[in-house]
């Protein structure tokens, strides 16, 4: 997983990477040496995380160099903005580019403007979306952020997901930031108001027959239906990161520190298996919205 810069087109208030130490954004020819460093350590599949990487110019360039050298997949986290111009989106595929996970914010163009802070933004990420949807030997992922704004229209999102003509979908609860010294904790949903929506949510996927998964979402905030497909620690055991203030040979440990247990994880039979959720927001909110399950089904 490498990040290339933070920047971005829009202006998201929840940006989990508006806290990022400043730092230069990493050039095309430095991007290129750690892409080919990572190669020689066995690395296979690679990530290019946001900020936004459709901004840079040399995009495709990297991602053609990563096919030559043996990567067998070539993925990039964005908003999908860019992705609604078709030439652009053929180029990043002729290149090499077959992964594809975008951010989604809302049902209604209203909502998803407002939490990217930019008119039009909507128009342009379900344009991309569709495109994507047209081209199915592209993979994809649409992850919905889960924030204060949009907590009522999860069912939506996963509805338009299917009409779309996509097949995957995320729910990610939204990791807490820190940006000159204060919480931005007006954008953040609260586990126990979110915890029915990402629920309900994820039964319509079912129905519609979404492959569906979540991120930070503890074990106890959802049916056991779904609990499955919640990511662990284990899931990042093979992950190597090449962010621009840190590296993490194994992403797992670093999982787990962001990650902690609360203390009545302990008497939790899922725990191990859990992913809980930040340790930001038990620091802010407290732990009484995460609760020990006795079994696959019940609360001790």
């Amino acid at each position: 997983m490498l990040r290339l810069t933070t920047q971005c087109n829009s202006a998201c208030t929840h940006c989990t990477v508006a806290d990022v130490e400043a730092h230069e954004a990493r050039d095309a020819r430095q991007a290129l040496g750690e892409i080919v460093e990572a190669r020689k350590r066995g690395c296979d599949e690679l990530v290019i995380m946001r900020g936004e990487p459709t901004l840079r110019p040399e995009l495709a360039k990297l991602a053609q160099a990563a096919r030559r050298i043996g990567y067998r997949l070539v993925q990039i986290q964005t908003n999908g903005r860019l992705l609604c111009y078709p030439d652009y989106l053929d180029r990043l595929v002729r290149a090499g580019v077959d992964f594809f996970e975008v951010s989604l914010f809302g049902a209604r163009a209203s909502t998803h403007d407002a939490i990217s802070a930019d008119e039009g933004a909507f128009d342009q990420t379900v344009a991309g979306l569709r495109l994507l949807a047209a081209r199915p030997q592209l993979g994809h992922l649409v992850t919905i952020a889960v924030l204060a704004a949009n907590l009522d229209e999860l069912v939506a999102m996963v509805e338009l997901v299917a009409e779309l003509g996509l097949a995957r979908v995320q729910l990610n609860f939204t990791r807490p930031v820190r940006v000159d010294g204060r919480w931005r904790t007006e954008v953040l949903a609260r586990l126990d108001d979110a915890g029915p929506a990402i629920r309900a949510a994820l039964r319509r996927a079912r129905a519609l027959g979404l492959a569906a998964s979540t991120e930070a979402v503890p074990l106890c905030q959802l049916d056991p239906e779904d609990r499955a497909a919640a990511e662990t620690a284990r899931d990042f055991v093979d992950v190597q990161v090449v962010d621009l203030h840190r590296r993490h040979a194994s992403f797992a440990d670093h999982h787990r520190q962001v990650r902690p247990h609360a203390p009545q994880c302990a008497e939790c039979a899922l725990a191990q298996v859990c992913p809980t959720t930040w340790a930001a927001y038990q620091e802010l909110f407290g732990t009484n919205e995460l609760r020990a399950l006795n079994s696959a089904d019940g609360f001790l």
